[in-house]
């Protein structure tokens, strides 16, 4: 089975070990990128739910982490 790439915002928040809240800060920041790291699905108008670019977000996290967090 393939594995999946764009995940929800719940798996993405269990798969990264952190919340929700931590997520939309990093996106409001500037940080997480539309597009590179998440995007909106499901409804035409941008207001559907997001979907997170695991692979990405976990990259961009760790790098970002080891620059700002010392």
């Amino acid at each position: 089975m393939k594995e999946r790439i764009w995940v929800t915002t719940a798996e993405a928040c269990e798969v990264l070990g952190m919340s929700r809240e931590t997520l939309r800060q990093l996106r409001l920041r500037g940080i997480l990128l539309p597009g590179k790291h998440f995007r909106r699905w499901g409804c035409t108008e941008g207001k559907g739910p997001l979907q997170w670019h695991e692979p990405n977000v976990e990259a961009t996290i760790t790098g970002w982490s080891k620059k700002n967090l010392r």
